[in-house]
């Protein structure tokens, strides 16, 4: 959420504050009284979607960690197999692809790490018939192939998490326009009928719908920005 609109939604739960004491007042007016439904339902959905949009990456970079790990460990043990019955069977070329530590592949960027991955358990795959003496089995090729998997798996969140933050912050938009939109052209408009009859309740909430700049508040005494229509997406 930007600073325009932790502002703004300061000034929403002031306008909130404010009815909510005077129920009494305007809850007669059905059409107050709807604005003032609407109104509080785009609060509280800001108020959501600004919980969701604040995403901790700290456990998804942790998983991803220990899974690149995972991955390089098992490939390792295949890798070191395949690579002896190269040398056994002078092989070099399959030897020399065969020829990875686990910090090889831990260091690798991910696609990197994947692809790497991939070929040796495809190298051990396609020699699958010579292998048994040296410990791989079909079984263990497939439980290698659920690592890798579940590597590349990990490693499409942190894009996952971007396109979801960027619907999100267009949501927010929205939201704070429609709640614009309500207090602007409706709940203005209609508490001026409450001007003779309860002066008070009127400006109360005209104090309310008074935007402060918490940034500028704390550097300069600049007087507090009032609204002004037309209403325009934050």
């Amino acid at each position: 959420m930007t600073t325009k609109q932790q502002n703004k939604l300061a000034m929403y739960l002031a306008v909130k504050s404010v009815l909510d004491a005077n129920n009494s007042v305007w809850q007669p007016l059905q059409a107050f009284a709807d604005g003032y439904t609407d109104f509080t339902s785009h609060v509280a959905r800001i108020q959501t979607l600004e919980l969701t949009q604040v995403t901790d990456s700290t456990g998804i970079a942790q998983d991803k960690q220990a899974s690149k790990a995972a991955m390089a460990a098992a490939t390792q043990i295949i890798s070191a197999a395949v690579h002896a019955y190269a040398v056994k069977s002078k092989n070099k070329t399959l030897a020399n692809e065969t020829a990875f530590t686990v910090s090889d592949l831990t260091s690798d960027r991910d696609a990197e790490a994947i692809k790497d991955c991939q070929n040796i358990h495809d190298l051990a795959n396609t020699n699958l018939a010579s292998l048994a003496a040296y410990g791989i089995t079909a079984a263990k090729l497939t439980d290698l192939q659920a690592v890798i998997d579940g590597y590349k798996a990990i490693v499409t969140k942190p894009r996952d998490n971007i396109v979801a933050g960027a619907t999100v912050t267009q949501a927010l938009s929205d939201e704070f326009y429609a709640a614009d939109e309500t207090l602007s052209e409706i709940l203005d408009g209609l508490v001026l009928q409450f001007k003779t009859t309860n002066a008070k309740f009127v400006g109360d909430y005209n104090n309310a719908r008074t935007i402060v700049d918490s940034a500028a508040s704390h550097a300069s005494p600049t007087p507090p920005t009032p609204p002004t229509p037309p209403v325009t997406k934050p």
